[in-house]
């Protein structure tokens, strides 16, 4: 069987920035006339759709993009407070030393992700893709897969998120959905991913039993 190409998210994937998440959250929230969100609330909003998230707070989809934006304002100045996920560094270490082949396409802007690299010593991705976007995911990862020249039999998309599948799906492409990041195991088995990881060195033995 050729080897797998492991194409990754990185927020709620690589790096553990749910925390962060919900600190911006609550320190934006009130510029948009949304109370406080409690610790509660926030696991009540990973338990729903990103659509689903909008609709609950009521936000015009035309702000969506300037909203996405403050968002990734804020998150740039804190970015040196993020941390990779435990068993993230041997994972990929050891997905290295396997010769296969690994890149990333993240939702956030390049130059954030890069500095988390550098910073943690995470130098295992051929290449490296940010959009400073959340939204039509499937269309980047279509893009990407025209640029890189990425055979969709082979390749494996690794996210966090429902519409990781949804977009992994629509590509055409495996997925394997992991349940420490934003969306909980719960959710993410409703639409029904390829495979399902519940720790980093899980992703290693999905691969081995993949042959």
């Amino acid at each position: 069987m050729k080897k797998p190409y492991l194409l990754f998210d990185f927020d709620g994937t690589i790096a553990n920035s749910i925390d962060l998440l919900y600190q911006i959250m609550n320190q934006l929230a009130p510029d948009y006339g949304i109370e406080h969100i409690s610790e509660e609330d926030f696991m009540v909003i990973r338990n729903m759709s990103a659509a689903s998230v909008i609709r609950l707070a009521g936000i015009p989809l035309y702000k969506i993009p300037f909203i996405i934006g403050r968002v990734l304002k804020v998150y740039k100045k804190r970015v040196h407070e993020l941390e990779p996920y435990p068993g993230i560094f041997a994972m990929l270490r050891s997905l290295r030393e396997n010769r296969i082949g690994m890149a990333l396409l993240s939702s956030n802007s390049r130059n954030n992700v890069v500095q988390f690299l550098d910073r943690h010593k995470l130098h295992y991705f051929d290449w490296i893709e940010g959009t400073s976007g959340v939204l039509d995911k499937q269309d980047r990862i279509r893009r990407q897969i025209r640029k890189h020249k990425l055979d969709p039999a082979s390749l494996i998309y690794i996210g966090d998120e429902s519409r990781d599948i949804e977009a992994a799906k629509a590509c055409g492409i495996k997925v394997i959905s992991v349940t420490w990041g934003f969306h909980p195991q719960r959710l993410l088995e409703r639409y029904n991913p390829d495979f399902l990881a519940d720790r980093p060195e899980q992703i290693l033995e999905i691969l081995e039993d993949m042959g």
